[in-house]
């Protein structure tokens, strides 16, 4: 999926950030979702699955969304701070996050025992060695990421 979901106003969305705050850029994702906490009113779930996002799949059960997004740090190639939405199969079975699943298992999982549609929001890290921060790179786009994942979610910030 290289193009955007096609998000309708009404569904209701569990947006699910991903990654570890003590690896620098691979917290993209947790910044991200809590910049978005509050918008689109009761149809937007912001989760914080850190490091083990299956562990929430029992709160995201209960929101019955129409759409999980999973946003996560994603070394696909591109620039640091650019983002794409992701096909699972583009990413094999390796991760270089801290998660316990890769991104492209819990799309699987999370696909095959919910009633929702799963997308996945990757942004290019610079660095996720341990004990870092955000890259500059990162931290300059992140205003447009939000604004990015905000005009697909069909929410106001």
């Amino acid at each position: 999926m290289t193009t955007p979901p096609q998000i309708d106003a009404a569904d209701r969305v569990a947006l699910v950030g991903m990654g570890s705050e003590l690896r620098g850029d691979d917290a993209v994702g947790l910044e991200v979702v809590r910049r978005l906490d509050g918008i689109g009113a009761d149809r937007l779930r912001v989760i914080e699955g850190g490091v083990a996002p299956e562990n929430q799949t029992g709160v995201i059960r209960r929101f019955e969304p129409d759409w999980i997004v999973l946003v996560d740090a994603i070394a696909f190639g591109g620039d640091p701070g650019d983002s794409k939405w992701i096909e699972s199969d583009d990413l094999g079975g390796e991760s270089f996050s801290s998660h316990k699943s890769t991104p492209a298992m819990l799309e699987t999982f999370l696909t095959r025992e919910m009633d929702a549609d799963v997308a996945l929001f990757g942004v290019e890290p610079a660095r996720i060695e341990f004990g870092t921060d955000l890259s500059s790179a990162v931290q300059q786009r992140l205003d447009d990421l939000v604004a990015e994942l905000s005009d697909v979610l069909g929410a106001t910030q």
